[in-house]
């Protein structure tokens, strides 16, 4: 099944091209030092507290993709794991993930496909400004099949398909009559069933680690918040996988730079950077700090990602001006994937919207609600649309302008350039070609208001390739600490590369937790 939104819209009969479309404080706290006499009282405190101690060679901390696949591996591999999981259900919010980058997988070997993995590395670091760990993204180009097989193998309802030709594949999920399964049912419910099999595999949720426990600079368990009080875990390695930091608005402030509400998070929420302030906490070392998933951007108002609003204005080339009525970016650059860049040029303006005519729109509206992964759905576009302030619409652009409230000389202007565009008329400030254009043609003309979107966070701790968590002060692993998946930073350094290799924080994730599992039980 090809995923990318080319097809999607082409079926709709509207012009696009696509990409593949998968997912506390500002300050740490100290870890408790056991060795430090100084803190004995505070160490009394906690003793006090503590109603129970596990004594364990992991424990897991999250149970999205990154923690699962970190938790099963590591008991398959004969340790002794104590998974946490701070909600009353396991998978967070990889639950409802679409799809998975893989690379090197059984698809692609068993037919011989060269993996140009010395491109991909480049196009990926090209587009990082160079900034991301070489050994982290090597590690990640090389265990990212393996990991997704190993899934197969247990379960995983997962099936390749190709996303361009030879370079890598991403994987969905059908179940056995070929209905559409997002990656909690389809990749992780199978590996939580084989999981629960095990005798050394301990789940616990509505259990929030709160504290890292470090004995002569190393991890030796931590401290966790449960139902009776507190518990104390000692276990040779603590393994970080809680989903980054995208739900905690003063860790959004520090290190993205975003105020409260700027950038909307679709997903599900409880992501407030507990595994961060935790590796900080332990002298660990932030990498890609202001690093995003971004989406396509938003509809003002609009609370899912896939929402049908989102989907009409914001997925496509849609012309998009600003609060003076004037384009400010090139509009094709969210079509081949570049989500960072809509976003960011949206986040410099005052107000943002997308115009769309007629026919585009009753394009949708002919098609009822549809939900880009699983088909057409019941539902009318007409009445969603007059649902949101936030759209407007009117029988000339004089009236569209007035409603938007920006100048209506402008707004025509914009218009007209862009119509232009399609007929083969340069474009040299921002380089859009008539192949991506979508005329503003006909009345009655729409008008949402656009906002920044993303699906959560990719800034996090820097590690090595083994996962272990880096000191900022000394470069050297902290003992017995790791980071995966979203509360891993090494991969990134400016945003998601959508356009490179979609589905990868779901991929990443995947690979980082097997290879940690691996690492600590090898």
């Amino acid at each position: 099944m090809d995923m990318t939104r080319r097809n999607f819209l082409a079926a709709a009969g509207v012009a696009s091209a696509g990409a593949f479309a998968a997912l506390a404080g500002c300050s740490a706290p100290a870890a408790k030092e056991l060795s430090d006499a100084s803190d004995g009282a505070a160490q009394e405190a906690s003793a006090a507290n503590i109603v129970e101690t596990v004594d364990v060679d992991v424990v897991v901390v999250g149970s999205g993709t990154a923690g699962t696949y970190a938790a099963v591996r590591a008991a398959e591999n004969g340790a002794n794991v104590l998974w946490l999981e701070q909600n009353p259900v396991r998978g967070g919010a990889s639950a409802i993930t679409e799809g998975i980058a893989t690379i090197g997988g059984y698809a692609m070997r068993e037919r011989g496909l060269d993996l140009k993995l010395d491109q991909l590395y480049h196009d990926y670091m090209e587009f990082q400004s160079w900034g991301a760990s070489p050994d982290v993204l090597s590690m990640y180009l090389a265990n990212s099949g393996p990991a997704t097989d190993w899934a197969i193998d247990h379960g995983a309802k997962l099936q390749y398909s190709p996303i361009s030709e030879d370079t890598y594949w991403g994987s969905v999920c059908f179940d056995d009559e070929g209905n559409f399964l997002h990656m909690g049912e389809g990749m992780l419910q199978p590996l939580w069933d084989y999981g629960d099999t095990m005798p050394n595999l301990e789940l616990r949720t509505g259990v929030t680690a709160s504290e890292l426990v470090m004995q002569d600079g190393t991890v030796t368990g931590l401290l966790a918040e449960g139902g009776e009080g507190t518990i104390q875990v000692n276990a040779k390695a603590v393994v970080l996988a809680t989903g980054g930091f995208a739900d905690n608005p003063d860790m959004m402030k520090q290190y993205v730079g975003a105020d409260e509400g700027e950038i909307v998070i679709v997903g599900m929420g409880g992501r407030m950077g507990t595994g961060v302030n935790m590796g900080l906490s332990a002298g660990g070392r932030m990498h890609g700090q202001s690093a995003m998933m971004y989406t396509f951007g938003a509809v003002e108002g609009a609370t899912g990602f896939n929402d049908i609003a989102n989907m009409v204005f914001s997925w496509d080339a849609t012309l998009s001006v600003n609060e003076k009525g004037e384009r400010f970016f090139n509009e094709a650059e969210t079509v081949i994937g570049r989500t960072a860049f809509r976003n960011l040029s949206v986040r410099n303006q005052k107000t943002a919207w997308a115009v769309a005519d007629a026919p585009y729109v009753n394009a949708f509206a002919e098609m009822g609600q549809v939900d880009y992964v699983t088909g057409m759905t019941e539902g009318d576009l007409m009445q969603e649309i007059e649902s949101y302030d936030s759209i407007v619409s009117a029988q000339t652009l004089d009236e569209l302008a007035e409603k938007m409230g920006v100048p209506a000389d402008a707004l025509k202007a914009s218009v007209e350039h862009y119509n232009a565009i399609a007929d083969g008329e340069p474009d040299p400030r921002f380089g859009l070609t008539g192949e991506f254009v979508i005329p503003v043609l006909e009345a009655p003309y729409y008008a949402a208001k656009i906002v920044p979107s993303a699906y959560g966070t990719e800034g996090g701790l820097l590690t090595n390739d083994k996962m272990q968590v880096l000191s900022d002060e000394t470069g050297e692993p902290i003992s017995g600490l790791y980071a995966v998946g979203s509360d891993n930073g090494s991969m990134y350094h400016t945003n998601y590369p959508m356009h490179i290799i979609g589905g990868t924080a779901q991929g990443f994730a995947a690979a980082s937790g097997f290879v940690a599992a691996d690492t600590i039980t090898a």
